[in-house]
């Protein structure tokens, strides 16, 4: 199992690198939340760690970049000391030690592995239809979008579809025609504390498509139709 980390390097990384070892699992390292984005657009994690000190040190940027990994993955806030060891954040626990990060590693463990999104996306909300594609529009569920690129998105919903499933979506506010969408993978309700849903890649978008879609999103007074 693959777990992405941004920390800081030498003993504290070391740290880190014995503690996951010891329940089989691998860190990919990162100096930055922006290094991570560029030195793994197509790796596949199972969760993501932060160090509380790079927090601090994020920029605007990366604030949404972090904000974005941390809606998606399993995360954990950590801190290392040589003497007292570590401390960890994790969904809404009451402590603050070792038993959080295998906590976090369980979860992990659970998690179907995915990549780093390649494609910015932006925080919309738009009125969605969702429904199976050999299914009439008349069966569409409603729900929202969290975010959104031309890549793909996130529907936020208590009955999200099944993973692998190609399904129509329409965005009310974006476009009369559906948009045929691939769930790649979905947040039952009630799982740590986040909007239960399902992250979905666009299938086949045309390029007048994704042109007049990203145009929408990179709007920054959009109104609805």
């Amino acid at each position: 199992m693959h777990i992405a980390i941004v920390s800081r390097p030498g003993p504290v990384l070391n740290a880190y690198e014995h503690f996951f070892a010891a329940y089989d699992v691998s860190l990919i390292h990162a100096r930055s939340v922006a290094e991570l984005y560029q030195k793994l657009p197509d790796a596949m994690i199972s969760g993501f760690v932060i160090e509380i000190q790079m927090m601090v040190k994020t920029t605007d940027t990366e604030k949404e970049l972090l904000h974005t990994i941390m809606e998606i993955f399993p995360s954990a806030k950590t801190n290392w000391h040589p003497e007292q060891g570590f401390r960890a954040l994790y969904n809404d626990s009451e402590k603050s030690g070792e038993e959080n990060l295998r906590a976090f590693i369980r979860d992990c463990g659970t998690f179907t592995p995915r990549a780093l999104r390649k494609k910015r996306r932006h925080e919309k909300k738009f009125n969605v239809l969702f429904w199976p594609l050999d299914a009439p529009p008349e069966q569409a569920q409603k729900a929202f979008t969290l975010d959104v690129s031309t890549g793909g998105l996130f529907v936020g919903t208590c009955d999200p579809p099944q993973e692998g499933s190609l399904i129509w979506v329409a965005l009310r506010e974006a476009d009369d025609r559906p948009f045929q969408v691939r769930v790649k993978w979905k947040l039952p309700w009630g799982k740590a504390m986040r909007v239960p849903g399902f992250g979905g890649e666009f299938v086949d978008l045309e390029d007048e498509r994704a042109e007049r879609l990203e145009a929408l999103l990179t709007e920054k007074n959009h109104k609805a139709r």
